[in-house]
């Protein structure tokens, strides 16, 4: 079967557009998605011309067989995208298109499956309509159905479950607009309610519309939450707030008149899913300025559940136990979040479009989303234990809904304060659970737990079990891991803060295999530890760690190694040790280098086979504490090993010979990157030295030129090496993105030379057309940047010997650095420094500056934190930044 690119079908040859017109043979899901899309047609062509031959030939289980096929579509696309080979999926005559139809087949899966949700309910409306007409009581309805015609289908309708297939299939689409896609069948469904209703009065054998089930009103959440639009948590709330609203309703009209047709429907309440799935709709928030308040969003609506739920308890408790029980103490940690439940005044206003959600403020989330809070009773003496109000079942939020808040807060962004929030709402988990505060007297049934099937991906959200597992734990690790690596000081703190979780796993996990600590939990406390800085000891920490974990999973007797969970990015067998490795690698401790090899010997011995990133490890620990040869050594290790270098390899061994002060340290780097170049010449190796290579050799020769045996023979080896690397970038051997980094290295060769006057003429006459040559050829040498401009500067203060050509290569260079807007806070000041006060505000004042005042354009270019002070105020050095 191949591509048609004439149909007109909607099929998926279709969908490749102009690009089908190569004929290329069909996947399996592109003949799969064809087939439902056949009996898609079929379905809907019968049932809008009214062609079968009785009303009964029609029946619902059609549409539901199709609308299945349509949910599960998205799994049998995932399932080809993994299990598909490359000749496959990847071909070089099907790549783009193949992959861009695959995209969109999923959409026009969700597209199709709500197709025949709307046919049906057309059909349901065209019953209704024609059931009014003929009855004699009937009442003028503004509806589009009046418009229709009779329908020969009149016992054909959708049900709960034809709804719930479309919204799952629309949560999966990966469309535009699925969040307001889902949110207007839940709409659809509410008014076909409410107009049922209110046809209380007439007298109309018709069967009522479906209701929402609580897998409806899930399904619409979670698509939602999924969907990453701008206004994916108010919708949700708003969702949650029509859910209640509508039991509500539903409660007061079966209290009421007793009439038969309000006793239909019935409402549910929300389970632990749907709390989970609101919080979800936050934590994933995707504009920067829902982002800054999205975390304390979650906690605000999770502390409310909690204290509702905590209420529900105690009234519960006092009613079993009567004047034997204490009401628990309903205060939550802090009395200052927000209510975000159960609002009946909800401020969005979806007939309004959603107009301005988009552009809220937070002060508006706080004083104006403030949503109704229940009536709780109040805690009762021992003298008082009757209670006296009622107080409406909620549900018990669980271990989901805590990691979605746990999660929300460790991805926040906001250093401690974002570590230490997921800490606290751990910690009150942990509360929680051991002292049974969210617990029904036993034998007393939740009426908050849902008894019907959960149909849907994660059934674990549904679970009212109230826990802290592996990733609870693991989120708050990783969240304290990220302040010891980002924040100013030691990060001590943070990581001993990892450790005592750890500890904590440990203790529990000897009894509790739930929540013993993975490999990734390990190796998220000793990367917490590796990041730590100024700490002597924080490597030997981590090898202790190492060997915690070592006694747990990988001591003698235990031929099986773990199951890799969590992180994936943690989860090797090697990523512990090679953690280790690295804080040796940031250590101070003189015998860094031989903890590192023995860590590795330890490794090899072991049943885990290291990978190319552990002789990394060891080969940088190396570089770092000035041990070129063993790191050359390790290489070859590797080698005998029979485990590939790959490019990290050879570069950091090289860096190793770079950052040697031995003499002939730099000439011993340049030979190894010729050989391999010689092994790449003879197909011994296929490794292609890069840029980053080349520029490492460089530096290594700028080291070497400020020392005791430097000189214009040093910068004239530079300059080989500087040429080499602009040859292979000519001819095509190295490509990517030019890179001004080399030719910055090379300045800085020249700036750094240690000679008679008569060298430093000619290390700056090189540098001064190395510079000149970058800026006619920017495609090969990159374009100057502010730190080219800065070495440069740097070339001119320590190689000229004329005050006069000094001055004028400082005002040319910072004139050209302004006109590029690459003026940075290390340009202005070298500027500043360098020159005298009146010829530097000269300049300055003629390129348009003033002494407070430096134009934008000037350091357009320039990130933020680097921008430069104003003239004056860098003078006096009292740290002023222009802003913007």
């Amino acid at each position: 079967m191949t591509s048609d690119a004439t149909a007109a079908d909607g099929s998926s040859s279709q969908l490749l557009g102009t690009e089908s017109k190569i004929s290329l043979p069909k996947t399996s899901v592109e003949i799969k998605y064809d087939a439902i899309l056949q009996q898609t047609n079929q379905l809907l062509d019968a049932l809008s011309a009214g062609t079968t031959k009785s009303p009964t030939m029609l029946q619902l289980m059609d549409f539901d067989k199709v609308m299945v096929q349509w949910s599960r579509f998205h799994s049998e696309v995932d399932n080809y995208k993994k299990e598909a080979s490359n000749d496959d999926l990847f071909s070089v005559g099907s790549s783009f298109s193949t992959r861009r139809n695959h995209a969109s087949l999923k959409r026009n899966a969700s597209e199709k499956c709500i197709e025949l949700l709307k046919a049906l309910e057309r059909n349901y409306d065209c019953i209704r309509h024609h059931l009014l007409q003929t009855n004699t009581a009937a009442i003028e309805v503004d509806d589009p159905a009046t418009q229709l015609p009779e329908t020969k289908h009149s016992k054909l309708m959708p049900n709960a479950a034809s709804y719930n297939l479309a919204l799952h299939t629309l949560a999966h689409s990966n469309g535009m607009n699925v969040a307001q896609e889902a949110f207007a069948i839940l709409d659809r469904m509410l008014d076909r309610c409410q107009q049922y209703l209110n046809m209380a009065g007439e007298a109309v054998s018709l069967s009522p519309p479906p209701e929402p089930t609580i897998i409806t009103y899930n399904s619409v959440i979670h698509a939602i939450a999924k969907s990453g639009a701008r206004d994916a948590g108010y919708l949700a709330e708003e969702a949650f707030a029509r859910m209640e609203a509508w039991k509500n309703e539903c409660d007061a009209r079966n209290n009421g008149d007793g009439s038969t047709t309000t006793h239909c429907y019935r409402g549910v309440r929300p389970d632990p899913r749907t709390l989970a799935c609101v919080l979800d709709a936050w934590a994933n928030a995707k504009t920067h300025q829902q982002q800054s308040f999205a975390s304390d969003r979650t906690s605000a609506i999770l502390d409310l559940a909690v204290k509702k739920r905590r209420a529900y308890v105690n009234y519960v408790n006092s009613m079993v136990y009567g004047n034997d029980y204490i009401a628990d103490d309903l205060e939550t940690e802090d009395e200052d979040d927000v209510a975000v439940l159960s609002n009946k005044d909800c401020t969005i206003e979806l007939e309004n479009g959603l107009s301005g959600i988009d552009d809220v403020e937070e002060e508006y989330v706080e004083e104006d989303l403030v949503l109704e809070d229940f009536a709780s009773p109040p805690v009762q003496t021992l003298a008082e234990k009757q209670p006296t109000a009622m107080v409406d079942p909620f549900l018990k939020p669980n271990t989901v809904a805590f990691n979605t808040a746990l999660h929300a807060w460790a991805s926040s962004r906001r250093g401690r304060e974002g570590a230490r929030r997921a800490h606290g709402i751990l910690e009150q988990m942990e509360r929680l659970n051991e002292g049974g505060l969210l617990e029904l007297p036993n034998g007393h049934a939740d009426e908050t737990i849902s008894t019907v099937e959960i149909d849907l991906d994660d059934s674990e959200d549904a679970d009212s079990t109230l826990k802290p597992n592996v990733r609870s734990y693991s989120m708050v690790m990783n969240a304290w891991a990220k302040v010891a690596a980002t924040e100013r000081g030691s990060g001590e703190d943070a990581a001993a803060n990892c450790e005592m979780i750890l500890a904590k796993m440990e203790e529990r996990g000897a009894e509790d295999v739930s929540v013993r600590p993975n490999v990734a939990v390990y190796t998220t406390c000793i990367i917490a530890w590796a990041r730590t800085t100024h700490l002597d000891y924080a490597a030997s920490k981590a090898e202790d760690i190492l060997n915690r974990m070592i006694d747990l999973y990988y001591s003698e007797g235990k031929s099986d190694l773990p199951a890799l969970e969590g992180d994936m990015e943690n989860a090797n067998h090697d990523a512990p040790f090679n953690a280790v490795i690295t804080a040796y690698a940031r250590s101070s401790n003189p015998n860094a280098g031989d903890r590192a090899l023995a860590v590795l010997e330890r490794l090899e011995a072991s049943c885990i086979s290291p990978t190319a990133t552990t002789y990394n490890a060891v080969m940088d620990v190396c570089a770092k504490h000035g041990q070129p040869d063993r790191a050359l050594q390790v290489f070859e290790r590797m080698r005998e090993q029979s485990i590939s270098p790959d490019p990290t390899s050879y570069d950091t061994v090289l860096n190793a010979f770079a950052r040697d002060e031995t003499i002939g340290s730099a000439e011993r780097a340049w030979e190894f990157l010729c050989r391999l170049e010689q092994e790449r010449l003879s197909g011994e190796s296929d490794f292609i030295p890069s840029s980053v290579s080349y520029s490492t050799v460089i530096n290594a020769f700028a080291r070497s030129s400020g020392r005791g045996d430097g000189g214009v023979h040093v910068v004239e080896k530079a300059k080989e090496v500087y040429k080499k690397l602009i040859e292979h970038i000519e001819s095509g051997t190295i490509y990517g993105d030019p890179d001004p980094f080399a030719n910055s290295c090379f300045l800085n060769c020249c700036a750094n030379l240690n000679g008679p006057p008569t060298e430093k003429r000619e290390a700056l006459i090189m540098a001064i057309n190395a510079f000149e040559e970058m800026k006619k050829n920017t495609d090969v040498h990159g374009e100057p940047n502010q730190y080219t401009f800065g070495t440069m500067m740097k070339v001119a203060v320590r190689l000229t010997s004329d005050a006069a050509e000094k001055n004028r290569l400082m005002e040319s260079l910072f004139g050209q650095a302004c006109k590029r807007g690459f003026l940075s806070q290390a340009v202005m000041a070298q500027f500043l420094r360098h020159t005298p006060p009146q010829t530097s505000m000269k300049v300055i004042m003629d390129l348009g500056g003033t002494k407070r005042d430096i134009p934008e354009a000037w350091y357009r270019r320039v990130p933020r934190k680097h921008w430069p002070s104003a003239p004056d105020h860098e003078r006096r050095n009292d740290g002023f930044r222009q802003t913007r």
